[in-house]
């Protein structure tokens, strides 16, 4: 897959930097209707993801809304998430990627943050990919 053809860049795409609160994020998500967003600190270097599911934990964990509005976005990232991919990532590597998360997020050779993929594009792909081979086939 040329995954320049899906990339929705940086610029076009959500994304949160690191120093962003619990409740600037929730509100963003909750606007643009957003479940999973890019994490990058002030440099562009990609720290991780967060999702809806984060949010809700760290605030249950927190005691609350309240307790947990003002804290930074980076205190959310978790550990062991899945790691973006490069630009250059094989089939393969996208179909494991596209199985953990709505959008797939894309890093250059020196780990910045260059935009997402969503799943759908890549669902599509192979869902053509599929079906070319099919009638290949049958031909």
């Amino acid at each position: 897959m040329n995954i320049i053809r899906s990339l929705q860049r940086k610029t076009e795409c959500p994304f949160f930097y690191d120093y962003k609160t619990v409740q600037q994020a929730l509100r963003f998500m909750r606007s643009h209707g957003c479940v999973q967003v890019p994490v990058v600190n002030q440099d562009g270097r990609y720290l991780g993801t967060v999702s809806e599911g984060d949010f809700l934990w760290h605030i249950i964990d927190w005691g609350g809304y309240e307790a947990a509005k003002d804290h930074k976005i980076a205190e959310l990232l978790r550990r062991g998430a899945p790691p973006a991919l490069k630009i250059t990532a094989s089939d393969d590597e996208l179909r494991r990627a596209a199985l953990c998360g709505a959008v797939i997020p894309i890093v250059d050779d020196r780990d910045m943050f260059v935009g997402v993929v969503p799943r759908e594009d890549i669902v599509q792909y192979f869902a053509e990919k599929s079906a070319a081979a099919a009638a290949a086939v049958t031909a």
